[in-house]
């Protein structure tokens, strides 16, 4: 059982190596995420507590070319998200998740302009259990809510408080949800 494992994940890892490389070679426009952060309790969506579990995210952010301007938004543009995330609670939960974050950058002629972001994805667990918490699947939704604010007038460094939420959005049950409020930091590559 142990072999089946491992070999498993030499795949993860062999696809991830080459879907990066072939993204890179897609966009200009590159970025670095690492993001921490920190369980939630049941107040929002989840079913259960986690407030003492902590999120480590390492990712690739890139950009899609896409970009809109509206008079509400302001200059808005949509980017995609790889990344693999650890939850340590009572045990360790790892997934991996993709998902496309539109980004409403509001006037961009201004430096240091806050923004705000929505996105919705993707991931894949390892586990159906942190905790409390129990799936009835390791397929899940993820869904994320932000705020942020560019470090430099290029954006090279942009600091994101999110709200990060991962559902199977009831095909099947139980969905407890998890909850989880993370500081991402994107370092353009």
């Amino acid at each position: 059982m142990q072999l089946k494992g491992a070999l498993s994940g030499k795949r993860v890892a062999i696809i991830i190596s080459l879907f990066l490389s072939l993204l890179s070679s897609m966009s200009q426009s590159a970025n670095l995420m690492l993001s921490v952060g920190k369980g939630m309790n049941d107040t929002l969506i989840q079913s259960e507590s986690i407030s003492g579990a902590k999120q480590f995210s390492l990712g690739y952010v890139w950009d899609s070319n896409y970009q809109f301007e509206s008079e509400f938004f302001g200059n808005s543009k949509l980017e995609y998200e790889l990344y693999v995330t650890e939850i340590s609670d009572q045990q360790k939960l790892k997934a991996i998740v993709f998902r496309p974050v539109l980004n409403f950058m509001g006037d961009t002629s201004r430096s240091y302009n806050w923004y705000w972001q929505f996105g919705l994805g993707l991931s894949y667990f390892d586990s159906r259990m942190l905790g409390p918490i129990e799936f009835s699947s390791k397929g899940q939704f993820a869904t994320m809510l932000g705020i942020g604010v560019p470090l430099d007038n290029k954006q090279n460094h942009r600091l994101t408080l999110r709200y990060n939420h991962y559902s199977n959005a009831y095909l099947s049950t139980p969905n407890p949800g998890l909850d989880t409020l993370s500081l991402d930091w994107h370092m353009r590559l």
